[in-house]
């Protein structure tokens, strides 16, 4: 089957599934905008591979009337290719609400089409009370769900998604919560189908054995580790708050911190008002696997203090427990509570403490909290199942009347 699938950028996660999904006999054609059009955060890594197993075709993008980038050669490119299924991302899938064309293009030529989201900071159909106690912000943690102007663009939305959900042949999705709000704007549960996220867990799994069998990176220490860009809403100047507040508990203890971003400067600063130098490491943004899965086997716990998600898949590759909060949705799916990980109260430095300290008081529960963490990844979410749910939904959609 061929597979056309609009979406904002090639992540290196995204071409380990792509390749994924190929070998499982798709013939997948990504389309992107021509130029990078702002519908994915800055810093965000993006794949280099050259020998690729799918096609890449562009398409010119433009900010339309309605605030959200859309591909407006979309149409061309479906000509072109004929595809059997038309997958395509939030924002670009507004676009064929407006152009109602492109639906009846899809129809005519008997493609069938897949709406993927996570879906994230999505109320159910109707209910605009969600974002009281659901705020939206922005990476900059600017609150953006206040006013009418706000409450207006996002009945709008629910009405656009309504519109198109029920008109879509299947949905794809990040997490499981997908399966509570969805059907509230008329997909048929049946085509509801949760994929998970996943990194590319053949490659880290790969890494992890090489890393046993290599010398230690740093000296033997209960470490916490966070990995991630350093934007606001990461957080992390929660975590370097919780981190003073143990730190003198557990002299043997450091934060490592690993990325780049606007706000290092500034967290910087606030490490050195905590007189803790010594013991909050930035090493800065580290994107080679091989080294960054070898601060993961040498650390205790990796701490997620804001919005995130694959990282902690990462972490979970090499056995650390996880402590988060809100993030995007996928770590409900990812961490059971108290089993392999904790969860705490968002935005809370005093319950984010409490949490690092009861892993890191109880070795023997921490190496267990490890062990679950890395049954997870191996058992539910990796590369191979997150591939066949794909398939699952394409065989799906292809084997409806």
């Amino acid at each position: 089957m061929k597979i056309l699938y609009a979406n904002v950028a090639i992540t290196p996660y995204t071409h380990s599934l792509i390749e994924k999904l190929t070998i499982g006999g798709c013939d997948v054609v990504i389309l992107l905008p021509k130029n990078s059009d702002g519908a994915v955060g800055k810093g965000v890594k993006l794949a280099t591979e050259k020998n690729c197993s799918y096609r890449v075709c562009y398409s010119r993008s433009k900010q339309m009337w309605y605030g959200k980038m859309a591909l407006t050669d979309i149409k061309t490119v479906l000509l072109q290719e004929k595809p059997d299924i038309v997958m395509i991302v939030w924002p670009y899938f507004l676009h064929l609400f407006f152009d109602r064309s492109i639906l009846k293009l899809i129809r005519k030529n008997k493609m069938h089409l897949i709406i993927r989201e996570i879906p994230f900071q999505t109320p159910p159909f109707g209910q605009l009370s969600y974002f009281k106690s659901n705020p939206v912000y922005t990476e900059n943690m600017e609150l953006q769900s206040r006013g009418i102007l706000f409450k207006l663009r996002a009945l709008m939305t629910m009405y656009i998604r309504r519109f198109l959900y029920r008109r879509a042949d299947a949905s794809l999705n990040y997490a499981s919560h997908a399966l509570q709000i969805l059907p509230s704007y008329g997909i048929n549960p049946d085509a509801i189908f949760v994929t998970y996220n996943t990194s590319d867990t053949d490659s880290l799994l790969s890494e992890r054995e090489r890393i046993m069998q290599s010398p230690s990176l740093l000296p033997k220490r209960q470490r916490i580790l966070h990995i991630g860009r350093l934007v606001k809403w990461k957080r992390v100047d929660l975590l370097i708050d919780a981190f003073r507040k143990i730190a003198e508990k557990y002299p043997d203890c450091e934060l490592v911190i690993i990325g780049d971003g606007p706000e290092k400067e500034m967290l910087i600063c606030q490490a050195e008002k905590t007189g803790l130098t010594e013991r909050i490491i930035f090493t800065g943004a580290i994107y080679d696997s091989y080294t960054l899965g070898r601060y993961m086997y040498e650390s205790a716990v990796y701490v997620l203090a804001g919005m995130g998600g694959l990282s902690i898949n990462d972490a979970m590759c090499f056995s650390l427990p996880v402590i988060c909060s809100v993030c995007d949705g996928t770590e409900k799916d990812l961490i059971t509570d108290g089993v392999n990980g904790y969860f705490f109260k968002e935005g809370n430095a005093d319950s984010l403490a409490d949490k690092i300290e009861k892993v890191l008081s109880d070795e023997k529960k921490r190496e267990q909290m490890g062990k679950e963490a890395y049954r997870v990844i191996k058992e539910k979410i990796n590369l191979n199942t997150v591939a066949q749910r794909y398939m699952d939904a394409f065989e799906y959609v292809m084997n409806k009347n």
